[in-house]
């Protein structure tokens, strides 16, 4: 069984990103990197944090903004080593699973 990565709709990862009780797995994603646990976990001010959702929109934006790079070459049967771009079509197939619209503004 596979999971659908919440940030950027990778989905083949091997661990739920959250278990039902709601509880964090620690995994992260192969593709964006997006650690779960970890990285949403976003304090803004004393004591206020942000959302899971409002932590996974930020990451995503801000993934997305430095060229959507692969996290780790183990993520695609492809050719795509870590640090590069995923490529305008398959990130928005990616997104699309978490039904996230590209921006017709971003250059791929």
């Amino acid at each position: 069984m596979t999971y659908v990565c919440p940030v950027c709709g990778y989905d083949k990862m091997h661990e739920a990103p959250y278990y039902s009780n709601g509880d964090a797995s620690f995994d992260l994603c192969l593709c964006c990197g997006f650690q779960f646990g970890v990285d949403d976990d976003v304090e803004i001010e004393n004591g206020k944090f942000l959302t899971r959702t409002e932590s996974h929109v930020l990451y995503r934006d801000n993934w997305i903004k430095d060229g959507a790079k692969v996290f780790s070459s183990d993520a695609f049967d492809t050719n795509l080593d870590r640090g590069e771009s995923l490529g305008r079509e398959l990130l928005e197939k990616q997104l699309h699973t978490i039904h996230i619209q590209l921006e017709k503004r971003m250059e791929s």
